[in-house]
């Protein structure tokens, strides 16, 4: 529209000129006509003008919709995601109390077999005390079988 303006502008003037030197349309008339013509292209500026505010304002405010609309689908996603994570941690507080039991249970039967193993443990090297004075004294009788082939 500017441009149309410019170059329509110059053109209007050289008419009027035309018109004020052939004797058409008197002086007074042509000034009249010009300032016609300058308001209305001064109103024809501030209408572009406005309309091109306001294209740009709507796009604005669609964009801001578009995006307003998308942080909506982010909070529910975040919420739901939230709602989410508590039930796992939930689950893995439940499942660490579980585990620490069951460890519990491991290390208490590791000590309750450890306990029993201890006098087990004497009894046999008691037994293993007495048997091997018998031992050596059996190895050390005469009458003992000789393997065969051995002279």
């Amino acid at each position: 529209m500017t441009l149309l303006t410019t170059i329509a502008a110059p053109l209007v003037v050289i008419a009027l000129t035309l018109l004020t030197v052939l004797g058409a349309v008197p002086v007074v008339g042509a000034l009249g006509l010009a300032a016609a013509v300058a308001v209305l292209a001064a109103q024809a500026l501030t209408l572009v003008t406005l309309r091109r505010t306001d294209g740009k304002a709507q796009r604005v405010d669609n964009r801001v919709k578009r995006q307003e609309a998308e942080l909506a689908k982010v909070r529910t996603a975040v919420e739901r995601l939230d709602g989410r994570l508590d039930e796992i941690v939930s689950l893995l507080r439940q499942e660490s109390g579980r585990h620490e039991e069951d460890l519990r249970a491991i290390l208490v039967s590791l000590g309750e077999d450890r306990l029993t193993a201890v006098p087990r443990r004497r009894e046999m090297e008691e037994l293993v005390s007495e048997l091997l004075p018998k031992l050596a004294a059996a190895e050390a009788r005469p009458w003992r079988a000789r393997p065969e082939g051995a002279a």
